[in-house]
């Protein structure tokens, strides 16, 4: 896979949901950030109990999700793993391994902060798009009957 643009980077971002309410130029900033990596099918890309300390964005291939050895799902092409490492310093609750040779954007948790410190207005923007998304969780949790033999 050829080595994308800032501005391609930007685009693949911009469907992430955490970054899709940001506009182009904070985008473009964030894509700076990203780095291009590629993983081998096979390859251990997290280890699960292991350090979280990036977001990625599958941009071609794909990983499996495995916890204590068992596949739980598999993403591909424009999902996310790891959405909340960028603010949660907690360890990785599953295994993820390249099922095949995979390409992905990697947004390090330290590039990210030095970001956020030289852009307050990144800050807001992206406390408005954590906000909505918890919203949204918690009104599926309101929306979902209870058990009522709990």
């Amino acid at each position: 896979m050829e080595q994308l643009t800032i501005l391609d980077r930007a685009i693949r971002l911009q469907k992430v949901e955490l970054f899709s309410e940001l506009d182009t130029e904070l985008l473009a900033l964030i894509g700076s950030v990203a780095e291009q990596i590629r993983v081998e099918a096979g390859d251990t890309l997290i280890a699960q109990g292991g350090s979280l300390d990036a977001l990625y964005v599958v941009l071609a291939g794909s990983i499996q999700m495995r916890r204590d050895g068992k596949a739980l799902f598999t993403v591909g092409r424009g999902d996310t793993i790891g959405n909340w490492a960028l603010f949660d310093r907690q360890p990785s609750v599953v295994t993820a391994v390249a099922v095949e040779q995979t390409w992905l954007l990697q947004i390090d948790r330290e590039a990210f902060y030095d970001l956020l410190a030289d852009h307050p207005e990144m800050t807001r923007e992206l406390f408005f798009a954590l906000f909505k998304r918890v919203r949204s969780l918690l009104s599926l949790g309101i929306n979902t009957p209870s058990n009522p033999a709990s």
